[in-house]
């Protein structure tokens, strides 16, 4: 088996699509592929002895606060009829020596039941603790919120953004409906409205999720959000993990929703 690697921008969005609806069931169009792998963005595949793609991956590259360029392990998937053949390991084992010719970090943003967690322990990640939080109760009296301008600064993220790039990044992704509402002067969110759920891609206080949760339940949706910090309302959620590689360059994760990849 070969490892392949193509620019995002060179490639036919076909073959990596294909194999990312056969594994998740649907993972999207050419409009979400034309969001996911932005800018230098790079697609890896492994290849059989025939050249057809089991398994695919993609990186995406940000910068951290403290400068160094990072590659963010986007999308990866396997073929149901290849899995338990360790292609997974076998992508960022490929990722992380692509990232080491940029001396770039590695990130993995995984669920802590999913088995690319595995994956990436067996990589030597260090895995820092996210929580995927959602809420279906709220106050019995949703406050009315007003539409807000929202500019990158409001909103703590421990990657760096161009203000176009975080607008794509946040407010031009693709099929969704996307609300900047909050309290002017005071808080701005950025919430994407579902059919069942309202997901905070960005909030500037964490203070003002119980707001956005009584608004959603008023609604008869819940809410979800991501989290890098253990949540102080109540709600369930699901342990995650970021995984890093070779280790963090950052004593603190700052990270929402919007800038999962």
């Amino acid at each position: 088996m070969n490892v392949r690697r193509v620019r995002a921008d060179s490639a036919d969005p076909r073959e990596y699509i294909d194999g990312a609806n056969r594994a998740f069931g649907r993972w999207g169009d050419e409009s979400m592929f034309a969001w996911a792998f932005r800018g230098e963005a790079e697609l890896l595949y492994v290849d059989d002895e025939r050249g057809r793609a089991l398994a695919g991956s993609g990186i995406n590259w940000r910068t951290l606060r403290t400068n160094q360029l990072a590659a963010i392990i986007t999308a990866s998937w396997t073929l149901p009829e290849a899995r338990g053949q360790g292609l997974f390991t076998r992508l960022i084992d490929a990722t992380c020596e692509i990232a080491r010719d940029r001396d770039a970090v590695v990130l993995g943003f995984v669920r802590g039941d999913n088995v690319s967690a595995r994956g990436l322990i067996t990589a030597g990640a260090e895995m820092i603790p996210t929580f995927y939080c959602r809420t279906e109760q709220g106050s019995d009296h949703a406050e009315r919120l007003e539409s807000v301008d929202v500019v990158p600064s409001a909103f703590p993220s421990s990657f760096t953004y161009g203000e176009d790039e975080w607008r794509k990044q946040f407010l031009d992704r693709p099929a969704a409906e996307i609300e900047c509402i909050g309290r002017r002067g005071e808080w701005a969110a950025v919430v994407e409205r579902a059919a069942e759920f309202d997901r905070v891609h960005a909030v500037s206080d964490p203070a003002a999720l119980p707001i956005l949760a009584s608004r959603a339940h008023g609604a008869g949706r819940s809410l979800f959000w991501f989290t890098t910090t253990r949540p102080a309302i109540d709600c369930e959620w699901t342990d995650g993990f970021l995984g890093v590689i070779p280790s963090s360059p950052l004593s603190r994760w700052e990270l929402q929703n919007g800038d999962r990849m």
